[in-house]
């Protein structure tokens, strides 16, 4: 298996999220050694200067069961990211476009 960890300048993942976010589909990746599927949402930069993702878990592995919401994922500790060709409906009634979470947005619903 190759693995391929995103880093925090502008990378490859950043073109992934952004396409996914467009086209609305769903992502997939490996996070902290669990295999995570998430409805992408927004992606940006946060204060401390890291790629965040703002999506919501929908299958997969969770440690904290946490599935229904968004969460922020640190994109550095994405593993074997990929869009799928599955779309979604956006329906959070919690989402924010104005993320606070970020200091700058690249791309968002």
């Amino acid at each position: 298996m190759v693995r391929s960890r995103m880093g925090t300048n502008q990378t490859p993942g950043s073109d992934t999220l952004c396409e996914a976010i467009r086209r609305r589909t769903l992502v997939e990746f490996h996070y902290h050694g669990l295999h995570r599927v998430v409805e992408p949402y927004c992606y940006g930069i946060s204060t401390r200067g890291a790629e965040l993702l703002r999506a919501v878990q929908i299958r997969g592995s969770s440690s904290s069961g946490g599935f229904g919401f968004g969460k922020l994922w640190l994109v550095e500790d994405m593993v074997d990211l990929r869009m799928t060709d599955e779309p979604f409906e956006p329906d959070d009634p919690n989402y924010n476009p104005n993320d606070s979470g970020m200091k700058r947005v690249l791309c968002r619903i």
